[in-house]
């Protein structure tokens, strides 16, 4: 009944915009002395129809849309049209102008007062990654990635301009893909320290982005990742059934560190769950410390003869010899007390033969094992032989730290990203991390809290509803058959290795929330914001950069308008000012049928000085009205596959 209500307003909303819009038509239209027939919200077969001063009002069975008719819009007879009295085209092209502009006009003149009030309102409640400047995840294989940046990392100027956030990466992408400058900080925080960086690199289509999206090789902003029991289970997976109901985590819980690295965002999470490398706790020469450590098909390695005896020795001992999988180790002989000899070759994911010591480090954790390094634990559990370490490689295991923040009040945006960097002594985590795997490890640090060891699952492992898995599994069917449809073997090779990819990411069943923000610019700058995201996309689909099919269309709207509601006025009122805005932009764009199309006629007229023929307009209009039909079908069916599919 609450989503019933939700999509009247969404509804209600959309049909008072267009109401507005036609209204301005209306009262200017009737100023110049224009007779008008019909006044029409929506479109087809009238529900709903009055009569009154000689003009039919009506309300239609589709009201995405509306129309005022004014005599002489439409061939009468053997009369041109600007020979039908009081109509359209006998007026002078400044009053068809005028009346013209006016619809439009009204939409933009209501959008700033929307933006207004949302500002005398106080703003709107934002998620942090809206508007931080900081990295949340990264392209291990992209250049910028190599250059040293990392998740954290912050982003201050893009193609020389102020970097206001994630989607500016993303329109720069599209509207050009030219070779791009990018200038940051590398932020130590432990250190304190910030380190600038200025680099220039070429967008590129990236397989972990959707299709048609460009990149740096940034793949999603900075944000908290909170957890809250009353919203965060995964796709319906009970708390109790999820990894994390073990770890101890509470409500409210922010998690900042995992298996070695602070944790930026869930992407980059994702991407720590599912490295295939081993959190090894590690002694060399009386210190104690973490590495990561990338875990290798035993069958990858390259041994002799007398080295690949001892290793199946040891499988057998472990009771691994019957492992149809394969038995990962790590890429180093060891003897009987877990310390290291000798780094190995393997074969790596290129199948190319590579020493370990030319593996290339992706975080600070990521060091190379010396000789006379001994191991004592892996994923924070000890072990005291080369059995107990083999039977502990084959199982992941996940070490996390949660801050158990006091209070999640919002903050305001102009402060998020120093409040992100500063509120938190990332110091009080050292000896937490230090004393993981090691007898009497720190439980508590400052705010921080070492949960217990998690072990992930993979999507067909969760305890899903049997609905949600048959869906997962028609969706997945679906996707690969489109795959092989693909002629590119390897295009389709390396999509269909994705998919199975994905069907194998470990999962913690949980999700998490991002925190809060209170966005409240003056609604000049609102405004500027809106009109030149509305600019970028027009700019980038004209140009062949933006396809169509990522533009949203009537169907996504309305559920776009029924969320809003959902969170709030203030967030309605954002987006009924943001949608009206774009129908005024896009009414006046020069196309004949449009508003923007009957101004253009009539300058043409102007500078002619004569009318244009009845049959050129109805050529004009009738291809348009073709062309405008099919741009809405599509638009609708794109946005029934990105909500269904």
């Amino acid at each position: 009944m609450y989503s019933l209500l939700l999509i009247i307003l969404a509804l209600l909303g959309l049909t008072f915009l267009v109401f507005i819009h036609e209204l301005g038509h209306y009262i200017v239209a009737k100023r110049q002395k224009m007779k008008i027939e019909t006044f029409s919200i929506g479109f087809g077969k009238p529900l709903i129809s009055w009569t009154r001063n000689g003009v039919k009002w009506q309300i239609c069975l589709f009201l995405i849309g509306g129309y005022v008719k004014i005599a002489g819009m439409e061939k009468e007879g053997d009369k041109e049209p600007h020979e039908v009295p009081q109509g359209f085209y006998s007026k002078r092209p400044w009053s068809r102008i005028k009346v013209a502009l006016a619809g439009p006009l009204v939409n933009l003149i209501f959008a700033f007062i929307a933006f207004a009030s949302v500002w005398s309102l106080g703003g709107r409640k934002k998620e942090f990654s809206n508007f931080t400047h900081l990295i949340g995840a990264m392209d291990p294989r992209s250049e910028l990635y190599a250059n040293g940046v990392r998740p954290g990392d912050e982003i201050t100027e893009y193609n020389k301009e102020q970097f206001k956030g994630y989607m500016d990466l993303i329109y720069a992408a599209i509207v050009n893909g030219r070779p791009a400058s990018i200038e940051g900080n590398k932020i130590n925080y432990f250190k304190e320290t910030k380190t600038p960086y200025d680099y220039v690199l070429t967008p590129y289509e990236s397989p972990l982005l959707r299709e048609g999206f460009k990149t740096i090789g940034v793949l999603s902003p900075a944000s908290y990742l909170i957890y809250n029991k009353d919203k965060s289970p995964w796709h319906d997976v009970p708390f109790s059934l999820s990894p994390m109901h073990s770890s101890d985590i509470k409500s409210g819980d922010r998690l900042v560190w995992a298996d070695g690295e602070l944790v930026f965002s869930e992407h980059h999470l994702t991407q720590i769950l599912n490295s295939r490398k081993a959190l090894l706790t590690v002694r060399r020469g009386g210190k104690t410390f973490l590495v990561k450590v990338p875990k290798i098909p035993i069958s990858d390695l390259r041994l002799s003869e007398q080295e690949q005896t001892e290793f199946t020795d040891w499988q057998y001992e472990a009771n691994l010899s019957g492992e149809k999988k394969g038995v990962d180790f790590i890429p180093y002989i060891l003897n009987s007390n877990l310390t290291v000899e000798k780094g190995l070759f393997f074969v790596n994911e290129n199948s190319k033969i590579t020493h370990v010591s030319q593996i290339f480090p992706t975080s600070l954790i990521d060091t190379l094992l010396e000789p006379n390094d001994q191991i004592i634990a892996v994923d924070g559990i000890p072990v005291s032989s080369i059995q107990a370490l083999l039977k502990s490689l084959q199982k992941r295991r996940i070490q996390m730290i949660v801050k158990r923040e006091k209070r999640a009040d919002p903050i305001n945006w102009k402060e998020e990203d120093r409040t992100f960097e500063n509120e938190t002594n990332w110091n009080d985590l050292l000896p937490m991390i230090s004393s993981i795997g090691v007898q009497d490890s720190v439980q508590q640090s400052g705010e921080f809290h070492l949960l217990n060891p998690v072990t992930p699952m993979t999507l067909k492992e969760l305890p899903l509803p049997q609905e949600k898995k048959d869906a997962i599994e028609t969706k997945i069917k679906k996707q690969i058959a489109e795959i092989n449809k693909i002629d590119d073997s390897s295009v389709r090779e390396s999509q269909l290795k994705q998919i199975k990819k994905l069907q194998n990411q470990l999962m913690l069943g949980v999700s998490f929330l991002d925190k809060a923000v209170i966005y409240n610019p003056n609604p000049f700058t609102l405004y500027n914001q809106v009109f030149r995201e509305i600019a970028r996309n027009l700019t980038a689909l004209i140009s062949g950069h933006f396809s169509p099919k990522y533009l949203a269309g009537p169907v996504f709207i309305i559920k776009v308008m029924k969320e809003s509601w959902g969170i709030g006025l203030k967030e309605a009122l954002f987006w009924l000012g943001t949608i009206s805005l774009n129908l005024g932009i896009f009414n006046l764009l020069p196309v004949p049928i449009l508003d923007g199309g009957h101004i253009c006629l009539s300058v043409i007229e102007k500078i002619r000085g004569k009318p244009i023929k009845a049959k050129v307009m109805q050529w004009l209009t009738v291809s348009f009205a073709i062309l405008l039909i099919f741009i809405f079908i599509y638009m609708t069916y794109n946005d029934l596959t990105r909500i269904f599919l």
